[in-house]
C-alpha cells in the first residue's frame, strides 16, 4: 500500500486523539473509556473490550498497511499508547502501573506484525 495513506491515517489519528482528550478531560465525557483505558483496577486482562479493540485494530492496520510502514507504525503505537497512558487520569502527574503500558504496547505490536504477516501471505497467492 502506498505510504501516503499511512500519513493520512496518522494525521487523522492525531486529530481524533487530541479531540478525544479535550472531550474527555475538559468536558468530562468518559463514555469511550472502555475502548482506550483498562478498568479501574488497571487490569488489562479483565477488560475484554479494551484488549479486543487493541488486538483487532492493530491486526487490521497490519493487514491494510503491511510491512511497508512497520517502522512508522511502531513509533505511532509507542507514542499513541504513551500519550493515552499519560492522559488516563487527565493529569500527567498521576500515573498508572508502568507494566500495563509495556504489555499493551507489546500486544499492539504483535497484533500489527500478525496482520502484516497475513497480508504478506495473501498478497503472494
Amino acid at each position: 500500500m502506498d505510504s501516503k495513506f499511512f500519513y493520512i491515517y496518522l494525521m487523522l489519528v492525531i486529530i481524533a486523539t487530541l479531540t478525544f482528550t479535550v472531550v474527555r478531560c475538559v468536558f468530562k465525557e468518559h463514555s469511550l473509556d472502555m475502548f482506550f483505558y483498562p478498568n479501574e483496577a488497571n487490569n488489562i486482562m479483565e477488560n475484554k473490550v479494551y484488549l479486543a479493540v487493541h488486538i483487532f485494530v492493530n491486526f487490521l492496520l497490519g493487514f491494510l498497511f503491511g510491512f511497508d510502514v512497520l517502522g512508522g507504525m511502531c513509533i505511532k503505537i509507542l507514542v499513541f499508547e504513551v500519550y493515552l497512558y499519560l492522559t488516563e487520569h487527565c493529569d500527567i502527574f498521576i500515573l498508572s502501573n508502568n507494566a500495563n503500558l509495556i504489555v499493551i504496547v507489546l500486544i499492539s505490536l504483535i497484533s500489527y506484525v500478525g496482520g502484516s504477516t497475513i497480508h504478506k501471505i495473501f498478497s503472494k497467492t
